[in-house]
């Protein structure tokens, strides 16, 4: 039988769909959130007004809001969804091209089709041949046809095969936060999802694209790729299209019928755009054919020839490609390749630069992602290149289309270059003696930028510095490759630089890559100072990844370098980082004793930001809530002082927590919704997704089940996006007692004991005991009170054993069971099976606990 869905469950889908929060939707239609989530739980029915809002926000055409107006009311039956619905709004990353996409009508159709039929089409073809945005055009048209959206991976610039994963997970907003690998990560994340992947310049990864692309087709069986390469992937299942050069014409054809031909459409279009002026006639008509046969039709070769009438007229052109031939082939037209082809056109292109430009056009191709002109004036200079000409140079690349530009992060505009044509310049670049000088400024500039983002990252220009490194990482990389080859004390110094709140937001798993190839160096011996602040940054990041082992021993030789070196606020540093460790790892005690006495040197050192970020650490290792709560009350009056704002929301969450567990539930709300606020107007998941989770316990407490339920399942939504295992059992955990107190013992029942058995899979001692007491409620209800005995008694000893406080709300339930237990058991069966309880271990409680009553 099929259940007829209604408005609340529809509109809970599309928002979710849209990536859109119950609170986001509520500030887009002016309504209280509170609003959203009684209409998403079918209590309460929208007004005509407030529905029409909602459907404009949620993107459903104006023609079809009247029969989706009668479905909220109540009216009528989900409306049928058209393919402008979607379109209207689709989940993409597909660019928009400033310029027509001329034919290939025939081949869109034949890769549609194919792509209806199997689930990898490869496009192959020679470069330039227009494999790229053929691509991106046929999933234009397949926008309606994936619910989760069609995206592109543009890998031209990723030089190393072993961040593939990572870079196609980036994607969708996956950052590494535990050790589980990226395509691991990415397989969990597209395993339901129905979307198009577009692989776009696979040739250089041939082997980890050939891979990913199994992985992912093997294990997520509503995913299908459509990859561009000079060579197919190589994998079962895979069938291969070849792109062919546009369409070609007789010079000898009617002026009329030219235009039906692709090749000549993109020329004269292509140069209109450098002169406007510009239209075949009768005399120029068999020039253009001429050129664009020289040119085997291939799209980019056309676009550079035509990108010269505003210099030569298309007879020239057509010459000087034909002299240009003779002298590269020997005169064997016919024996060219389409490789050699575009290498001659672009050979001939070359030629038509002068000095200045040639230099500009080498020297711009060291950067990887495009640039802004700051950077090209740093980088560029020097050797036949004054700073102050650069961008006059620059305008002259633009103007011939070879230097592209698009708007960058804030207002900075940023240039690029077509792949095909770096690719060119940097051949041009490695012949020449100033390559190695050039890679040297490029390195030095993105190690300046890092030095400057470092401080900046801690105040209130934070998310605008995070922006502009995160749209500069492949330069980043490229810094990073060349510094780990010859400069290990840049190497060190670029990653730390960054901190950890860069690799949180890019890769967790990429930074300790980074940092660990250049820490293994001999040479980095050799920078005591560097060195200990990269070991800071290691050991913060693999505790991050749960490598507790490696993070500790990082930890103690970044403090006993700092100490040798006598540099007392990076022994601040050293012992914040052991002191965190030492915690994850579970000796409070001993993490309390380095963080007070590290904080007692921040204070003496008059450092505010060391002092707070101390005081916030230390509300988090003590045990006793009446200390700990001063601590992060000091924490959250100085990082307001600093405007760190993210620090201080993370500061906000612990403030609430504590207060929460001292059963002040309006304080604790208070703190919570002013951290998750500060956290979403940074977009930081990761921290919304904790402010979620605890605003969820505060909705538990006060006894509104259904804003509980629904904080829960946020939180558990986030951190299966960004791949936060520990997370999402902890919020499975929680909703599990949550749907326990609304009465279905049978779904509380199967949570609780996947995520038992899941905690203690990964070894989480106190996410075990929390799912234990939960199976110890319903076995009370069950009728067995001696199994719910004995998993209190091991509950209660293993909290004690780990200083775990449980909230008022979680003890008064416990408190209850044990109280009914006793009184069913009475006093000698109780305190037998107490003690029993006692000394199980954790196998043995978790074998126990989920037998049958």
């Amino acid at each position: 039988m099929i259940t007829e869905i209604g408005f609340g469950t529809w509109l809970r889908s599309r928002r979710r769909l849209l990536d859109l929060t119950q609170q986001a939707l509520a500030d887009q239609a002016s309504c209280a959130r509170i609003t959203v989530r009684r209409i998403e739980s079918g209590a309460l029915k929208p007004s005509r007004e407030l529905t029409l809002i909602l459907l404009e926000k949620l993107a459903i055409p104006e023609v079809e809001r009247l029969q989706w107006t009668l479905f909220a009311r109540g009216l009528s039956g989900l409306p049928t969804r058209t393919d402008a619905s979607f379109a209207d709004n689709p989940l993409t990353n597909l660019p928009v091209f400033l310029t027509t996409f001329i034919g290939r009508e025939k081949e869109q159709a034949e890769i549609i089709e194919l792509i209806s039929k199997y689930r990898l089409v490869t496009l192959t073809g020679s470069g330039g041949v227009g494999k790229t945005r053929l691509a991106v055009k046929v999933g234009e048209q397949l926008l309606a046809d994936y619910e989760n959206g069609v995206w592109l991976a543009e890998l031209a610039s990723l030089n190393n095969p072993e961040l593939l994963p990572q870079t196609v997970a980036g994607l969708f907003g996956l950052a590494a936060q535990s050790n589980i690998p990226s395509t691991v990560m990415l397989v969990n994340f597209l395993r339901t999802k129905t979307l198009l992947l577009v692989l776009d310049n696979c040739e250089h990864l041939l082997n980890s694209c050939a891979l990913l692309a199994d992985s992912l087709l093997k294990n997520c069986p509503k995913l299908k790729i459509i990859a561009t390469s000079r060579e197919a992937l190589g994998i079962m299942g895979e069938v291969t299209y070849r792109v062919p050069s546009l369409q070609l014409m007789d010079s000898q054809q009617a002026l009329e019928k030219i235009r039906e031909y692709e090749s000549i459409r993109l020329f004269e279009e292509r140069s209109q755009l450098v002169q406007p002026d510009f239209k075949l006639t009768l005399e120029n008509v068999a020039s253009v054919a001429q050129i664009c046969n020289r040119l085997d039709g291939i799209p980019l070769a056309i676009e550079l020839a035509a990108g010269r009438v505003n210099i030569f007229l298309p007879e020239q052109i057509a010459i000087q490609l034909n002299e240009c031939f003779r002298i590269l082939t020997g005169g064997s037209r016919t024996a060219l390749p389409r490789q050699q082809t575009i290498r001659a056109s672009m050979d001939w292109s070359w030629n038509l630069l002068n000095d200045s430009e040639r230099i500009l056009l080498q020297r711009l191709s060291v950067f990887a992602g495009g640039w802004t002109l700051d950077a090209a004036e740093l980088v560029c200079n020097g050797d036949g290149m004054e700073t102050n000409q650069v961008s006059e140079v620059m305008i002259q690349l633009a103007d011939k289309s070879l230097v592209l530009v698009n708007q960058g992060s804030g207002n900075a505009r940023r240039y690029y270059l077509l792949e095909t044509i770096r690719q060119y310049a940097h051949e041009k670049l490695i012949e020449t003696s100033a390559h190695e000088n050039i890679r040297i400024q490029h390195l030095r500039y993105f190690l300046a930028l890092s030095e400057q983002a470092g401080p900046a990252l801690k105040g209130p220009a934070q998310m605008e510095w995070l922006a502009r490194l995160l749209v500069e990482r492949d330069n980043i990389r490229s810094a990073l490759e060349w510094a780990s080859e010859t400069n290990v004390e840049a190497g060190l110094a670029l990653p730390s630089n960054l901190g950890v709140r860069f690799w949180e937001s890019f890769d967790l798993q990429e930074g300790v890559h980074w940092l660990t190839e250049v820490l293994h160096k001999p040479g980095s011996q050799a920078y005591p100072g560097a060195r200990a602040k990269a070991l800071y940054l290691q050991g913060f990041i693999l505790v991050r990844l749960q490598q507790l082992d490696q993070a500790r021993s990082a930890a103690e030789e970044c403090l006993e370098l700092y100490r040798a070196c006598q540099d007392q606020r990076g022994e601040i540093d050293g012992l914040l980082v052991l002191s965190y460790t030492i915690f994850i790892s579970g000796n409070l005690m001993q993490s309390i004793e380095h963080a007070q006495q590290a904080l007692a040197l921040a204070q003496s050192l008059g450092d505010t930001w060391r002092e707070a970020m101390l005081l916030f650490h230390l509300s988090r290792y003590d045990p006793d809530l009446t200390r700990a709560f001063p601590y992060s009350e000091q924490a959250i009056s100085l990082f307001r002082q600093l405007k760190d704002w993210s620090s201080l929301a993370f500061c906000l969450g612990r403030a609430g927590e504590i207060v929460l567990l001292q059963g002040h539930i309006q304080l604790a709300e208070k703190y919570i919704t002013e951290s998750l606020s500060l956290f979403r107007q940074l977009n930081f998941k990761a921290g919304s997704m904790d402010g979620l989770t605890i605003y969820g316990q505060i909705a538990f407490s006060r006894g509104d089940f259904e804003q509980a339920r629904a904080s829960m399942q946020e939180s558990i939504a986030i951190s299966q996006e960004i791949g936060n295992r520990n997370n999402y059992l902890w919020s499975r955990a929680r909703l599990g007692y949550i749907i326990f107190h609304q009465g279905d013992m049978s779904e509380a029942r199967a949570i609780f004991s996947e995520t038992a058995q899941d905690f203690k899979n990964d070894h989480i001692e106190i996410g075990v005991l929390y799912t234990l007491e939960g199976l110890a409620s319903l076995s009370v209800l069950a009728g067995n009170p001696d199994k719910a005995t004995r998993l209190i008694g091991w509950a209660d000893t293993t909290r004690k054993k780990l200083g775990d406080i449980r909230p008022p709300i979680e003890q008064n339930a416990v408190d209850k069971d044990s109280a009914a237990c006793r009184i069913s058991l009475g006093e000698v069966a109780f305190s037998n099976a107490y003690v029993a309880g006692r000394a199980m271990t954790l196998e043995q409680a978790v074998a126990y606990a989920l037998e049958e009553n």
